[in-house]
């Protein structure tokens, strides 16, 4: 009989005991969230993880559109009797395969050291035409870009300049396709001035994408991957956020800052250094921070030649019903210093090129070639009608980029949308380029679109947004429910197993013997005194 009791006794602890440990595990996970560890973990930039995976060949192709302005009165243009006339032809679509070379880790510093390269393919589904089909009139660029160039040097070279150009008869515009405009012609001054100052002018032909997407494909990036690790040499200038942000640009073409804007990376330089000469602490595109905060991000891309700024403005959800943040480019992205003290590096040869333009020359041969955003989006109305044929529309032309406000990554329906302008000095000595003098000549303007999120990112962010959240809140309340029920039925077969086993004859007194009963027969009843004895 005791060992049953004891076999039983056992059991109902056991039962008990596994009842509070699942109730102190629902506790646990309620308090601490160890989920937030796991996805920290899951999320991190290390050799062979998932999201390195997804960082070095991303699934992403974003679509490349690119609107050309055409022009359709040239000559009445060149004779002075009217603006210039341009029509917006496109989209030429393209796809953008984006691949990160050449990762190393450096664990005591914290950073990762990459190679960003990026394959332009084209893509017929999106385009409205064949670009190699397709012709366009459009500005000479090399002629009008040296010619305005040389505007700042002696009147001797300008002259030798334009003589040349006549002798070679360039011509104020060109007829080509618009596969030859974005990846190349044959120009007979650009091959004089590779042929003679092939430091300067290091290419044979020309095509205008070509040579932005050269300054992307040349770079060497640093990122922080463990931001505690890595200490800054400009803490004055760059807040303890900046700093401590996870994927932020280190270094860029082994430099903090821009060379291009008057950046100089001596110790003796620190002091007079400027925040907006830094690329340390923007982002390049790929990943932000995250959890991300309602405020401004900075990206850049060597094509850019400058970080651009996105302000957030609201919370939103894409297509798919994934939560956003948005975020669109600041009204004040190309204003003047005076307006955006952050502009104030940005100004080349001492000259502001105006609200709303943006001059990119010291990445690009010192050719007077400006940003802005589409069709003179944001910039004043005078710089919009300088030419017939453009409408600024806010919807329609402003960039907007779409986060995933936990994974910090960018989401569908994000366009990222620039204009590439030619800004004509007061050229001399050259009939071909006067009538263009101080005119900002609009050239295309590009669409950097996510149009569908790959499969592979969106089960990524429903497993740690939806699967595992939920997962970790019903294994809390299982947790909780079966504990407490595992300790309810012990309890209640503790009290059960209690009545059973004690006899009714039984006192609760702890020193009790039974007394024997002895029958007595009624004659000894009838004297009054009667004695009992042992």
């Amino acid at each position: 009989m005791k060992e049953i009791r004891y076999t039983v006794n056992k059991k109902i602890l056991t039962l008990a005991l596994v009842g509070v440990i699942m109730v102190c595990c629902s506790c646990l996970i309620y308090f601490y969230d160890p989920l937030n560890f796991i996805i920290q973990k899951l999320l991190s930039i290390t050799p062979g993880s998932i999201l390195f995976g997804l960082w070095a060949d991303p699934p992403y192709t974003p679509a490349l559109k690119f609107y050309i302005f055409n022009v359709t009165n040239s000559e009445q243009f060149l004779n002075g009797e009217e603006k210039l006339n341009i029509t917006e032809v496109g989209p030429y679509c393209y796809r953008e395969y984006l691949t990160n070379q050449n990762a190393t880790f450096d664990i005591e510093k914290g950073t990762m050291t990459f190679r960003p390269h990026r394959n332009i393919v084209f893509d017929p589904e999106c385009s409205v035409r064949d670009p190699k089909k397709d012709r366009i009139l459009v500005p000479n660029i090399p002629l009008l870009g040296i010619q305005s160039y040389l505007t700042d040097y002696n009147f001797l070279t300008s002259m030798a300049f334009s003589s040349l150009s006549l002798a070679m008869g360039s011509q104020s515009f060109v007829n080509i396709t618009v596969d030859e405009y974005l990846w190349g012609y044959n120009d007979s001054l650009v091959a004089v001035a590779n042929q003679f100052v092939p430091k300067w002018i290091d290419f044979g032909t020309f095509g205008i994408f070509e040579r932005l997407l050269s300054r992307d494909n040349a770079n060497e990036v640093v990122v922080a991957v463990n931001p505690e690790k890595i200490e800054s040499r400009y803490s004055n200038l760059l807040s303890e956020e900046e700093r401590k942000a996870f994927f932020h640009i280190v270094k860029w073409n082994g430099l903090e800052g821009l060379p291009e804007w008057g950046y100089d990376g001596s110790d003796e330089a620190i002091k007079t250094t400027k925040k907006c000469q830094l690329v340390e602490g923007v982002y390049d595109g790929t990943f932000y921070p995250h959890p991300m905060k309602k405020t401004n991000i900075n990206l850049f891309r060597k094509a850019f030649c400058r970080p651009i700024t996105l302000e957030y403005f609201e919370e939103g959800y894409t297509k798919q019903g994934f939560k956003s943040y948005n975020y669109k480019m600041a009204s004040n992205m190309f204003a003047s210093p005076e307006e955006n003290k952050e502009n104030e590096c940005f100004c080349h040869g001492g000259e502001c090129p105006g609200k709303g333009l943006q001059t990119i020359a010291p990445c690009y041969y010192d050719i007077p070639i400006t940003l802005s955003q589409p069709h003179f989006l944001n910039s004043p109305r005078e710089i919009v009608d300088s030419v017939n044929g453009l409408e600024p529309k806010e919807e329609k032309h402003n960039s907007i980029a779409k986060m995933h406000p936990y994974l910090g990554i960018p989401l569908d329906e994000s366009a990222l949308k620039i204009q590439v302008n030619l800004g004509i000095k007061q050229t001399r000595f050259n009939s071909k380029t006067r009538p263009f003098n101080g005119l900002n000549v609009p050239i295309l303007w590009i669409e950097l679109s996510c149009t569908s999120l790959p499969s592979t990112v969106s089960f990524l962010i429903t497993l740690v947004t939806d699967i595992l959240p939920i997962g970790q809140k019903v294994l809390i309340y299982l947790l909780g429910i079966l504990g407490l029920a595992f300790i309810s039925g012990a309890a209640l077969l503790t009290l059960f197993f209690t009545k059973t086993t004690i006899p009714r004859s039984l006192s609760i007194a702890s020193e009790y013997s039974p007394v024997p009963v002895i029958h007595l027969p009624a004659k000894y009843f009838k004297d009054k005194e009667i004695k009992i004895r042992k």
